[in-house]
């Protein structure tokens, strides 16, 4: 859920961005697929291979997550060198790739590029999306825009810095960018209703609302009461967990957004110099309630709310089972973990057990998101599951509840 990279090195800053409109637009608009709540784009890499890429504010860099594609194409690596991911410890083998072409929707053309690509694919996001992910793009290559995600119509469209203007209704909210990539400043009750200001990245490659980091060192805590053990995110290195409660209040864009389902990810003091001092991340599940605007190029983000979305109630899962998807076309799915004590735990499912149907329809037939969605219905629900275990399937019965 989670596309932290941190790299100690700087990719481009002589890279000479040369991009071509392909078209008469004023606006370069780039429709997206929202998989699992990840925002996906469709990507032609070097006018040959068709790729999926995530668009990630969070990340500085445009990354290929496997070597494999650019060997293929034949193409030039400058340099390797290590990178540290979202879990801040583990260095990787990385590659500075050069001579990249980018072509998007038929409206953009990138060409001459500097890119990171990966020595294999450490991340695997195809088993959280659902969906084939082939690389990342970054906060180099937006740089140049204004950049405005619209969720409800489903397009990010690149503005001309000279030319926009900020509409009506739209609010800014304080922002510092580093090494382009926002961070806000916003203001978080976790445990009551009073607030205190937070550093948080913006990251539209994080499919989770928030995720606030706690500190063994620090007295006192931010955790809320009641916290289920939770899987966090997949990054560099292997995955990233911790704990999942709500927090009170979330104060944004003059909008007040309650019980707000929260990630809480421990963190050493000493690690903070790799995350610029932030204090967590905010994601799409809440960014997707506002249409927003990332101006680059004078540094500054503007939310709009969109009608009365941001009152949506944050859902989470009730049956106390994670997913993943996996097979040649991603509709074999698995559970990854199982939360002790939850109404699944209690029904006899295991780590492992492969699920082949959900109340009578075959999960062949359904996506890693409708299975999600499912297991967030409402408290009370009977849920049917046929998994696959040892050779034989079995049926198990559970009812939903609320976790947290």
């Amino acid at each position: 859920m989670l596309l932290g990279l941190c790299c100690g090195v700087t990719v481009l800053p002589a890279q000479r961005l040369d991009m071509k409109v392909l078209g008469n637009y004023r606006d370069i608009e780039i429709p997206f697929d929202l998989e699992n709540d990840f925002i996906v784009i469709s990507v032609l890499l070097n006018g040959k291979m068709p790729l999926r890429f995530i668009v990630d504010t969070g990340a500085e860099n445009t990354v290929l997550l496997d070597r494999t594609m650019t060997d293929a194409l034949q193409v030039s690596y400058r340099r390797s060198f290590q990178v540290r991911g979202a879990d801040v410890n583990t260095e990787l083998t990385a590659h500075l790739a050069t001579g990249v072409s980018l072509r998007l929707a038929d409206r953009l053309l990138a060409r001459n590029r500097t890119v990171l690509v990966l020595e294999e694919n450490y991340f695997n996001f195809e088993r959280i999306t659902g969906t084939n992910i082939h690389g990342i793009l970054g906060g180099d290559f937006l740089m140049r825009f204004v950049v405005e995600f619209n969720f409800r119509r489903q397009v990010m469209t690149l503005h001309d810095p000279g030319k926009f203007r900020i509409r009506r209704r739209f609010i800014e909210v304080p922002t510092t960018f580093i090494r382009n990539r926002p961070y806000l400043n916003i203001q978080v009750g976790v445990l009551r209703d009073s607030t205190t200001v937070r550093r948080l990245l913006m990251d539209t490659g994080a499919g989770l609302s928030l995720l606030m980091h706690t500190y063994p060192q620090a007295m006192g805590s931010d955790l809320p009461e009641q916290t289920i053990p939770a899987y966090i995110a997949s990054g560099l290195g292997g995955t990233m967990e911790g704990s999942v409660g709500r927090s009170r209040v979330v104060n944004l864009a003059d909008r007040r957004l309650s019980n707000v389902i929260t990630y809480f990810q421990e963190v050493d003091t000493t690690e903070m110099k790799f995350l610029n001092q932030r204090e967590g991340i905010l994601g799409n599940r809440i960014l997707k309630r506002f249409t927003v605007v990332v101006d680059y190029v004078s540094q500054r983000v503007y939310l709009r709310p969109e009608g009365r979305a941001y009152k949506r109630k944050f859902t989470y899962d009730r049956s106390g089972i994670s997913v993943l998807a996996g097979g040649d076309n991603l509709n074999k799915y698995s559970v990854s973990s199982v939360v002790p004590g939850s109404p699944a735990d209690r029904a006899g499912i295991l780590v492992r057990d492969r699920l082949r149907a959900i109340n009578g329809v075959p999960t062949s037939l359904m996506s890693l998101e409708s299975i999600v969605r499912k297991l967030e219905g409402k408290a009370g629900k009977r849920i049917r599951v046929r998994v696959y275990r040892g050779g034989r399937l079995e049926d198990y019965t559970f009812v939903l509840e609320d976790l947290i």
